[in-house]
């Protein structure tokens, strides 16, 4: 009852600053503030909800006025930690994403601020521009206070570099909970950990433009399926003729027609041990070692359209095993929080198969996994029973491992690796994708 009462008064807050942006004229999830430049109260918040608030508000948009695209915490989070892995002091690091290149000189603390629900705006540690990522991050001196509302602002002092005023300041809400902690271990990929893709019915290349890119290593076995489009694989490490349409990959194919003094058999083995590992007891399709797991509701749906309120369990999920007794599907924004721990493992464990929605491209909506407070695609797993498919333009996260078959539609990318085939015959289908193992030399910096 208590966490309900506290959400409802989160919501209440959260619609009365919704309301207040709107009769100001700003779009976006900004807050308009008040006209006179003095702090401003939202309208039917509790007392001492008090925003600081710009001078005024312009609402003229265009590409070169600067806006606020994106904030982590993300806008609505109920479940954000009291501080930030590795920050000196314990401080938790609050970060907004600019559309432009900013003056470094206008962001400080006072056009970045944070204030605690009824009480004072707090003083930084630290407030910073980093002009390569266009992020400003604003670092407390002290962990925040558990189970607790903040509201973080930037105001319309913050300018580009070429001295526009961001469109309107920008502000979010957040919850504090308290922290939790994880000692699940990384998954021991073997020698399977280089590998982008694999596969052990052979691999399908549609030829559409632009071409396919794995970024990282591919194993095909047995000799069967040592195959590109239906057309045998060389024994240089490429994928040979292909039917004139071979992916471009940065790494090497091993097959049994060509190793490194590694056999491909030997590579699949571990593919194997790796899928139990992260396979309940209980299977499918066969008995694994790994149990304990949050079950997740029978037919598992999850993800959220964008903007959408972050809810455990449906599309918001800290470290953990989570387990469907038959399928899981991604219909929208899914967040994955590390809660500041750079370490944080998160298994999901299918009985039957895993997908994506399909989706268009940006900046139409599509299926996205989102990695936030140092969460990384190198310890986010998902165990296919069967099956698992990326629909068109999905921008997935993590390592799948499947027991059959992965396919990706036109336009999907993973950053993460995606093994087909270890535990019955699964072939690979491309079409216009990226595939990027995490950290390999030519994925993007981004992919951890």
């Amino acid at each position: 009852m208590k966490t309900f009462e506290s959400y409802s008064r989160f919501l209440s807050w959260v619609i009365a600053l919704l309301l207040s942006a709107l009769a100001a004229g700003c779009g976006g999830g900004g807050f308009a503030g008040t006209s006179s430049g003095v702090a401003g109260t939202i309208p039917g918040a509790p007392a001492g909800a008090v925003v600081p608030g710009p001078t005024s508000c312009t609402v003229a948009t265009g590409p070169t006025i600067p806006t606020v695209n994106s904030s982590d915490p993300t806008s609505f989070n109920q479940l954000v930690t009291t501080s930030t892995n590795g920050v000196a002091g314990g401080g938790k690091s609050i970060t907004a994403t600019f559309s432009l290149a900013m003056d470094p000189a206008t962001i400080n603390a006072t056009t970045f601020t944070l204030t605690p629900l009824g009480g004072a705006v707090l003083v930084p540690a630290s407030v910073s521009y980093n002009a390569s990522t266009k992020v400003a991050t604003l670092t407390t001196s002290s962990a925040l206070t558990a189970n607790s509302s903040y509201t973080a602002v930037v105001t319309q002092g913050a300018t580009s570099a070429a001295g526009t005023t961001i469109a309107c300041a920008f502000a979010w809400n957040f919850n504090t909970t308290a922290t939790v902690t994880t000692g699940l271990a990384p998954v021991n990929l073997g020698l399977v950990a280089t590998f982008g893709s694999a596969a052990t019915a052979g691999v399908t290349n549609t030829g559409t433009a632009p071409n396919t890119t794995i970024n990282g290593d591919i194993v095909l076995d047995p000799v069967a399926g040592a195959t590109c489009n239906s057309v045998a694989v060389d024994a240089a490490g490429g994928f040979g003729l292909c039917a004139g349409f071979p992916p471009t990959i940065n790494g090497t194919v091993i097959s049994p027609l060509f190793n490194l003094g590694v056999t491909s058999t030997a590579i699949k083995n571990d593919l194997l041990a790796a899928y139990l590992s992260i396979t309940p007891p209980a299977g499918p399709p066969a008995a694994g070692s790994l149990g304990g797991a949050t079950n997740m509701p029978a037919g598992t749906t999850l993800g959220e359209p964008t903007g959408s309120a972050l809810v455990q369990g449906d599309n918001y999920f800290v470290a953990g095993v989570y387990q469907s007794v038959t399928s899981i599907l991604i219909t929208g924004d899914l967040t994955l929080d590390a809660q500041g721990n750079p370490d944080a493992v998160f298994i999901f464990q299918s009985s039957s198969t895993v997908g994506t929605a399909a989706g268009a491209a940006s900046p139409a909506a599509h299926t996205r996994i989102l990695l936030v407070n140092g969460a990384k695609a190198s310890n986010v797993y998902w165990q296919a029973g069967t099956s698992a498919t990326l629909g068109t333009f999905t921008e997935f996260h993590g390592n799948i491992l499947a027991a059959a078959s992965i396919t990706m539609q036109t336009g999907a990318s993973s950053c993460g690796r995606l093994l087909a085939g270890a535990f019955t015959a699964g072939a690979f289908v491309f079409d216009s994708n990226v595939v990027s193992v995490p950290g390999n030399a030519s994925a993007a910096a981004s992919c951890q």
